[in-house]
C-alpha cells in the first residue's frame, strides 16, 4: 500500500452536503464518514464511506464529489468509492471540534 495523505488532505475539503443546512459545513473526516482510505501499487484509490441516513438523498452527489477530488491527487490512477450500507452513524464519530461547535450553535438536541 502506498502514502494517503494526499488523499486525507482532499477529502477533509470535501463537505458533507446536510452539515451546511446547520449553518456549520464540516468535512467528510470531521463527520467520520469516512471508513477507509487505501492506495494500492496500480495507484488504485479505495474510499469507503458510511452516511449519516441510510436514506442519503445526497449519496450519489458524496461519492460523486469524493471520486472527483481523490482522482487529481498526484498518483491515483482511479477511484473505487463505495458505500457501506451496514455501517450506521452516529455524531459521536464526528471530530470533538466540529462536535462541540454545532452544540454551541443548535444547543437543542442537536447531538446526543
Amino acid at each position: 500500500m502506498r502514502d494517503t495523505a494526499g488523499i486525507q488532505t482532499v477529502l477533509d475539503q470535501v463537505v458533507d452536503p446536510c452539515s451546511i443546512a446547520t449553518g456549520l459545513p464540516i468535512s467528510l473526516i470531521d463527520m467520520g464518514m469516512v471508513t477507509k482510505v487505501t492506495l494500492n501499487e496500480d495507484g488504485v484509490a479505495h474510499i469507503g464511506l458510511r452516511l449519516t441516513s441510510p436514506v442519503c438523498w445526497q449519496a450519489a452527489n458524496i461519492i460523486a464529489q469524493v471520486e472527483q477530488v481523490v482522482a487529481r491527487v498526484p498518483g491515483v490512477s482511479k477511484v473505487i468509492c463505495t458505500v457501506d450500507p451496514a455501517s450506521e452513524w452516529t455524531p459521536d464519530m464526528m471530530a470533538a471540534g466540529p462536535r462541540a461547535e454545532l452544540r454551541r450553535l443548535r444547543p437543542m438536541g442537536a447531538l446526543s
